[in-house]
């Protein structure tokens, strides 16, 4: 795993910063317009979707978008240039890519062997299965923000891509922190708490992913 302590403090000019605040802000938004994410998808799928557009890559609009020839939701798909992103449904050989976007890795439910489930063996079933019906096999996952730093060990449950298991998925974490703040990604205060209290580090794979996703 990368060494973040090693990285740039994240400051108030860093994209990612603005991307944790907006989340924050469309989320309080979507409590109270129940419908919006029925309408464009969770707060952290729409503040990022928003920010790789402005790179004029061309990525579905909708939330829960399908594959022909699969039942799976997607949180977003890089297309084809000259697609129309306004669908629900595209055929296979209009997708470069499968997209999962989260705020951060959750374990599990229990099993029956009293162990919880893996997030990273989830997903990895996941993408077996889009990869086999549709035959589309370039997936990422893109991490909000993840706890990575000191004092505290990183978070057992990250997403890895040694875990995941798959040569064809690239996972990108936008911020590194040190913990996770008081109500969750979701409080604008926390995040502007730990802003001022020098706790999180700007990774350096937004950009990586902008690269990955402009020359794939």
């Amino acid at each position: 795993m990368p060494n973040y302590s090693k990285q740039p403090i994240l400051t108030a000019n860093d994209e990612e910063y603005a991307i944790l605040v907006e989340v924050s802000e469309e989320f309080q938004k979507q409590k109270i317009d129940k419908t919006a994410r029925e309408k464009s998808g969770n707060a952290t799928e729409i503040v990022i979707r928003n920010h790789l557009l402005r790179r004029n890559l061309n990525l579905s609009l909708n939330p829960d978008v399908t594959i022909q020839g699969s039942k799976i939701k997607n949180d977003l798909l890089l297309l084809k240039k000259g697609i129309n992103p306004n669908q629900k449904i595209f055929p296979p050989d209009n997708v470069k890519m499968a997209v999962e976007v989260k705020n951060n890795a959750v374990g599990g439910k229990t099993m029956e062997n009293g162990k919880r489930e893996d997030p990273n063996k989830v997903l990895r079933a996941k993408f077996n299965e889009l990869e086999g019906t549709t035959n589309v096999r370039n997936f990422a996952v893109i991490v909000l923000s993840e706890t990575l730093l000191p004092p505290t060990p990183p978070y057992k449950w990250r997403f890895k891509e040694e875990v995941i298991g798959k040569e064809n998925c690239k996972v990108f974490t936008l911020v590194a922190r040190q913990l996770y703040p008081p109500g969750g990604l979701y409080i604008k205060s926390s995040i502007v708490e730990m802003l001022q209290n020098e706790q999180m580090k700007r990774t350096g794979e937004f950009q990586r992913l902008i690269d990955y996703l402009q020359n794939l």
